[in-house]
């Protein structure tokens, strides 16, 4: 997109708009919060428009508690703002009627710009820029910013570089060469220290409590791993695990999902990029709620009142349609971790001190 068709199209129809709202998506990740960020600021230095940040869910995960909070990102609950009362809505990194934009019923943004698979009804958005060749929403920002001439303050460009290699995880996983170039583009703007502060945070202990309880209670189907979160302090957690079962050596397919404040939340990894884990999370969940995603990692969520109006289990029914999918071939389940027997010993534990 040219310098004239930014200003055209994205620019123009906010003069003279006093109150803008930015939406990121439900329980939002660093790419859509730094794609939320990045948007208010280039609508300040290019429009000269004032615009809130609000989300709705909660920011749980440590790195993106630290990344608000280490780059004063702004956010407000949308439940605190009225979406009618603004001029314009923009939403980044999601579309409507995907099941993670929470707008009032009648209330359609303006502006939609994300990278997820198009939806027929963001096309009747004012502006809409919805690629499929980039890796993360924050990307689509970062060409905005280059292509207007306007330099990133570094906590912008921290927050753009950091929604890029989480999205990507690090460049690797379905990233473009646009990706790749605004990541060149941004590193010698970010703050380093605090990007360092934002990876590595420290976690709770509960954290570690849950870990525990997945690796523990997942089941292994040959070349698939299944894991139900019995524990889950923040929706986040679901692909946080999911992220790290994949990885595990012979392992092409994974399935993490759990319930959280009455929704059956699912996360979905695959090894190979045409395994189109995004098509097989809307399979999975077709009748009883809504998925999708991207060729290797996608999600979704099911209300669990209203799908057991339709199913008697929505959690067997799920899993049951991805196994037969992912095609286990019969694979009896084998626990990842099998109990061992307590053994007996005389011995005192580490720091105990016998009287």
């Amino acid at each position: 997109m040219t310098r004239q068709e930014l200003t055209d199209r994205l620019l123009k129809p906010l003069k003279g708009k006093r109150k803008v709202l930015i939406v990121a998506h439900e329980n939002p990740d660093p790419d859509s919060i730094a794609a939320a960020f990045g948007l208010k600021y280039l609508f300040r230095k290019a429009a000269g428009v004032t615009s809130v940040i609000a989300y709705s869910g909660i920011i749980g995960r440590a790195e993106n508690r630290a990344m608000v909070k280490i780059l004063d990102i702004d956010l407000i609950p949308l439940a605190k703002v009225n979406p009618r009362n603004y001029s314009v809505i923009a939403v980044v990194d999601c579309q409507p009627h995907t099941g993670n934009l929470k707008l009032p019923k009648g209330v359609f943004p303006n502006i939609i710009i994300d990278h997820h698979p198009v939806r027929k009804t963001s096309m009747k958005a004012e502006y809409h820029d919805l690629p499929r060749d980039v890796g993360s929403t924050s990307t689509v920002i970062t060409q905005y910013l280059r292509t207007l001439g306007i330099e990133p303050d570094r906590k912008v460009a921290t927050a753009l570089y950091y929604g890029i290699k989480s999205d990507t995880r690090d460049l690797g996983r379905q990233s473009t060469d646009d990706d790749v170039r605004a990541t060149i583009y941004l590193f010698p703007h970010i703050l380093q220290k605090k990007l360092s502060r934002i990876e590595h945070p420290d976690l709770p202990r509960q954290y570690f409590q849950e870990l525990n309880a997945v690796l523990n209670g997942a089941l292994i189907y040959g070349d698939v791993v299944v894991a139900r979160v019995e524990m889950m302090s923040w929706p986040e957690m679901i692909g946080e695990f999911a992220d790290e079962l994949i990885q595990m050596e012979g392992i092409r397919w994974c399935l993490c999902y759990g319930r959280h404040n009455g929704s059956l939340l699912f996360s979905i990894r695959a090894k190979k990029t045409n395994d189109m884990a995004g098509v097989l999370a809307h399979k999975i969940s077709t009748g009883i709620g809504k998925g999708g995603g991207h060729e290797t990692f996608a999600a979704g969520k099911i209300d669990v009142a209203q799908a057991l109006k339709k199913v008697k289990d929505p959690e067997d029914i799920l899993v049951k349609r991805f196994l037969k999918e992912v095609n286990t071939k019969g694979a009896e389940p084998v626990p990842l971790v099998t109990p061992e027997k307590p053994v007996e010993t005389d011995k005192p534990l580490p720091g105990n001190v016998n009287p």
